[in-house]
């Protein structure tokens, strides 16, 4: 009886192990895949996001100043767009393009580059630097690479696209999925863009 029972352990052990195998080779061919995958699966464009309702992630039935007022990771930036008086503008009728600095973008700027952008007509600036009238047409970030877009505040930003596929915004990334709101598009950047010369 004790040598059946022994028999039977080393028998599960042994299909354990064989299981065990399987799940790594497995696993191991499908992390090996996903980049060659990625390459057949372009990321989704940068301006021109799914208009499909389908990816709410995405899209918002609301203007620009109510989509941004709604995600708290643009608390900040609606702070400032109120202070500036920009925010009827992102509400009314007509396509805009905002790049959306983050919390932790304001956060990141230096005290006393933040001490000058808090001057009112600084401020109104900065912000309008980070408006687009419009929507950016293009049906791939890589159209644009090299391009610079001229902004509301009328200079312009370059736009960069790398290998890998990342946008470059001056020196700011801009990441996927962008969020098209009902008046426009919102994409998000890493830093705040300054004008030449701030």
């Amino acid at each position: 009886m004790l040598n059946q029972n022994r028999l039977k352990a080393e028998i599960t052990k042994s299909w354990f192990n064989k299981l065990a195998c399987v799940v790594g080779i497995a696993g191991t061919a499908t992390l090996v895949s996903v980049p060659v995958l990625a390459k057949f699966y372009p990321p989704p464009a940068l301006f021109q996001p799914s208009a499909h309702r389908s990816y709410p992630y995405r899209n918002s039935e609301k203007n620009v100043a109510d989509t941004l007022a709604q995600n708290s990771k643009f608390a900040n930036l609606y702070y400032e767009l109120k202070q500036a008086g920009l925010l009827q503008t992102l509400k009314q009728s007509g396509n805009f393009t905002i790049f959306a600095p983050t919390n932790e973008a304001f956060n990141a700027l230096p005290k006393d580059v933040f001490e000058r952008y808090s001057q009112p007509q600084n401020r109104q600036r900065v912000l309008k630097y980070h408006l687009v009238a419009g929507e950016v047409n293009a049906k791939d970030a890589k159209e644009l690479n090299g391009k610079s877009i001229t902004t509301v505040e009328g200079e312009q930003i370059k736009i960069a696209v790398d290998s890998e596929g990342t946008v470059k915004l001056n020196n700011a990334i801009g990441k996927h999925p962008s969020t098209r709101a009902k008046n426009g598009v919102i994409i998000e950047v890493d830093k705040v863009l300054l004008p030449s010369g701030f």
